[in-house]
């Protein structure tokens, strides 16, 4: 190698190194303004993370929020509907066991099918219903501990609540139907001023993961009912989907003002009579609450024998016409013949 030529490169290297080592202000000036446009890390973030590239955006989920199908002028109505059923359902279901039944409205809310099914107990036992002409299936559940409690009551123990939660057999199911039908005649009767509603049992279930009577996003509207027999305290749930309670809500909305009392505004005028009616046969039935008695007492019944009832039956009487029902009215007699004297007028 040259000697001159290892020193003339050892004397140029400074000054190239020096040259290349000077920024300009126009640089200077380009990295304050992007130190200023990065963000400040956010609370909690690590400070020791890779700062994201230029140009990249943080893409972050937005939760928009779940809207009901149920309007708040929709739900009002529907929760006072909902009060005095479960009124005159706990003085029936205390008739009905010989005990005190206290019932309690704790939930009215509108849920998607699948966030009701999975806060539902497992085992459970859950009805499946028909409500003609109402469209869609609607599911009443009622807790195993609270069944098993009424099935002892209807074998004319206490009502004694079960020590562990299992699964309803086939014998405690038909000990239990009383008590369902009651349920559910008595929620139809609240409706019986706007529509003429006829139950219908589909089946039962005893596992949540099995029901596929709505599609999982669809919503229902859940009633829960707190209630208190003896020492159990459990509650009871409906589950209505939105489709099945549109005809009423409408009926409430443009036929009754709050309270369920019918708006003066909307009244209209009264039918007329048509006279070639007049003469037309309507069969008029007269039909006193059921009664329970106990099985064997059925079996030793014999023509001659007396059956008492209760007293308060005598003003539940309910008056058919041409199987629709009409009237409830209190059961008399006028010259020795049993009549019945109309209280209530149950068509509009």
């Amino acid at each position: 190698m040259n000697p001159s030529s290892t020193e003339s490169a050892l004397d140029a290297s400074p000054s190239a190194s020096s040259s290349k080592d000077i920024i300009s202000q126009s640089e200077i000036e380009r990295l304050l303004t992007q130190v200023e446009s990065v963000a400040p890390p956010a609370p909690g973030a690590d400070p020791q993370a890779a700062p994201l590239p230029a140009g990249r955006e943080i893409v972050r989920r937005f939760e928009f929020p779940k809207l009901s199908p149920f309007s708040a002028a929709e739900l009002r109505p529907l929760r006072l509907r909902h009060e005095d059923f479960i009124n005159v359902l706990a003085t029936r279901l205390s008739i009905h066991l010989g005990m005190e039944a206290a019932l309690q409205l704790t939930k009215l809310e509108a849920l998607p099918f699948h966030q009701f099914v999975d806060g539902l107990s497992n085992p459970t036992y859950l009805t499946l219903l028909k409500l003609q002409p109402l469209t869609g299936i609607c599911l009443l559940d009622i807790p195993p501990r609270l069944g098993l409690c009424v099935v002892d009551r209807e074998l004319g123990g206490p009502g004694r609540v079960a020590e562990e939660t299992r699964q309803i057999g086939k014998i405690e199911a038909r000990l239990l139907a009383p008590m369902v039908g009651l349920i559910v005649n008595e929620w139809c009767a609240i409706w019986s001023d706007l529509m003429e509603i006829q139950p219908l049992m589909l089946g039962t279930e005893t596992n949540s993961r099995f029901l596929h009577t709505s599609p999982p996003a669809n919503s229902v509207l859940a009633v829960g009912i707190e209630a208190r027999l003896a020492d159990a305290v459990e509650q009871i749930q409906f589950a209505f989907p939105h489709p099945m309670l549109e005809p009423l809500t409408l009926k409430l909305n443009t036929g009754a003002g709050v309270g369920g009392k019918p708006d003066p505004a909307a009244k209209t005028a009264p039918p007329k009579w048509n006279p070639v009616f007049d003469d037309v046969q309507i069969e008029v039935k007269a039909e006193l609450p059921e009664i329970q008695l106990p099985a064997g007492q059925v079996a030793e019944l014999k023509p001659g024998d007396v059956l008492t009832l209760p007293s308060e039956h005598m003003n539940q009487v309910r008056l058919r016409l041409a199987h629709h029902l009409g009237f409830v009215g209190t059961l008399g007699a006028i010259n020795r013949r049993r009549a019945v004297k109309i209280d209530k007028c149950l068509k509009g």
